[in-house]
């Protein structure tokens, strides 16, 4: 596993009131949730980088607006369809 260092001052951890560990999952969790939305994670990707279940990354997601099904309008008709016919 690769680990990638960032340094940090003091002031602006006092500017954020966070800890190291604090900014730290903060900028975990903002690089997932990016990545997660742009398509370059999966959903399991992104929770594991976090060190969060699905679950609470789901919740993560949703709270910051990013949807975790996105299908196009074409996708949804197909969808639809599908579940028609197997009626």
């Amino acid at each position: 596993m690769t680990q990638v260092t960032i340094p940090i001052s003091d002031n602006i951890l006092t500017s954020l009131n966070m800890d190291a560990g604090e900014a730290a999952f903060s900028m975990r969790k903002e690089f997932a949730l990016k990545n997660f939305r742009d398509g370059k994670l999966t959903l399991a990707q992104s929770a594991a980088f976090c060190d969060m279940n699905i679950y609470d990354f789901i919740s993560t997601a949703s709270q910051a607006g990013i949807p975790i099904i996105d299908y196009s309008i074409e996708e949804v008709d197909q969808e639809l369809a599908w579940l028609n016919d197997s009626r």
